[in-house]
């Protein structure tokens, strides 16, 4: 096995380079399929696989031989190669692990989610029936049932949901699509469904601050602000202070549950499963089998980050009485992720649970401590500014 060759779509993705890094580690050789960024070419983009290279080191050199950087889209026919470059690849790759998507919940008039999502499967598909025949691991998303509320199994996909966002949407057509393409062609396929990846376990590392990380934000945002004004209200006042303020509204069902999963676990369960020859031509939810409520992470959230006025209300109470300028501000900072407040399936992971049987890999509980550690993070690193800036700073000195 560790003499094969992988190649990886997505690598400078959140759970592409997890994912990237585990396989590097277990002795592939690594074909990085990367687009140029807009003032990054694809090369100097390895350091956001491999983040703890020093940017003075030479990375290919400490990456050794068995790394390649292919320049192209999954997007574009012959992945944006030329004829000559995409047959030499096909000639070499023996499995394919597709990550690279597009993940804004809304399309706009450039149709970068079809284009992406589901073009850009496709195209990996005809790659690969190049050449040799290849492993196809494609990297889908467990809400991919949509609205549903009911149990979701894995051998499931078409139940006439509806979806939340074109996003959904669109990876549900990937899906569909790469399940007739694989069938017709007896392409060796194992797709993987995460539900919502967060930081990981260990140490709190989050790439792409959406989901709890947009409430996280808003709600810290919040606390600073009150802080600010209540020192002002106390040297004004001679110390008497402002009291307290009504309880920060937030629509949703805290009977609901809300599916996180720590990046380290999926990347453990996704590498444990691919090796194993059972999980060919299978479906596999790589799911948190006890969710968290609503309620309890708001709970959390409360106490990490400081804001202790959180009140989940149902929809229609929340309607029924004017809203706060607080309640506005925060509703259209997290407008994107409010369907996802009101419940979702339970996802049934019975072959993820029968192909980790025995590997000790198990998804963490999610508790109070993960959510300090995850948000105790993200303020540290100030939202991801702190990070875009070395990143800019890093760039400019080039």
């Amino acid at each position: 096995m560790k003499h094969k060759t992988i190649l990886i779509t997505g690598a400078t993705g959140f759970l592409g380079s997890y994912l990237t890094r585990e396989l590097f580690e277990a002795g592939f050789h690594l074909k990085l399929l990367i687009r140029n960024s807009a003032n990054i070419r694809a090369k100097e983009r390895i350091s956001e696989v491999f983040p703890s290279i020093a940017s003075t080191e030479s990375v290919f050199d400490t990456l050794s031989d068995r790394i390649e950087i292919i320049e192209g889209n999954v997007s574009q026919e012959y992945l944006g190669l030329n004829v000559k470059d995409y047959l030499r690849l096909s000639e070499t790759v023996d499995e394919v692990f597709h990550c690279a998507a597009a993940t804004k919940f809304y399309d706009g008039p450039d149709n970068t989610l079809d284009y992406t999502n589901v073009n850009g499967t496709k195209h990996i598909g005809w790659f690969c029936l190049s050449n040799k025949p290849k492993r196809f691991h494609y990297i889908s998303t467990a809400y991919v049932a949509g609205t549903r509320r009911d149990t979701v199994f894995e051998h499931e996909l078409e139940k006439r949901q509806t979806f939340r966002n074109n996003y959904e949407k669109s990876k549900f057509d990937a899906e569909r699509m790469l399940i007739q393409f694989t069938s017709q062609y007896n392409i060796p396929t194992s797709i993987y469904r995460p539900s919502i990846i967060v930081g990981d376990s260990k140490n709190g590392f989050i790439h792409n601050y959406d989901n709890i990380y947009i409430f996280g934000k808003g709600l810290s945002h919040l606390k600073n602000y009150e802080t600010r004004n209540n020192h002002k209200e106390n040297r004004f006042h001679g110390g008497n202070g402002i009291g307290h303020s009504a309880s920060l509204r937030i629509p949703g069902d805290k009977h609901g549950t809300i599916n996180l999963v720590p990046v380290d676990y999926v990347t453990q369960a996704i590498i444990a499963i691919s090796g194993q020859t059972h999980s060919i031509n299978k479906t596999f939810h790589i799911v948190n089998p006890s969710p968290p409520t609503l309620g309890e992470l708001a709970e959390w959230m409360e106490v990490a980050t400081g804001f202790h006025r959180i009140k989940i209300v149902p929809l229609y109470e929340f309607q029924i009485r004017p809203h706060s300028v607080q309640e506005k501000l925060f509703l259209q900072g997290t407008d994107a992720f409010q369907p996802y407040m009101f419940g979702e399936s339970y996802f049934d992971s019975t072959n993820t649970r029968n192909l980790l049987s025995g590997t000790a890999i198990e998804c963490p509980l999610i508790t109070q401590e993960l959510i300090n550690r995850f948000i105790q993070y993200a303020e540290n690193t100030n939202w991801g500014k702190k990070k875009q800036i070395e990143k800019n700073n890093l760039t400019q000195t080039r």
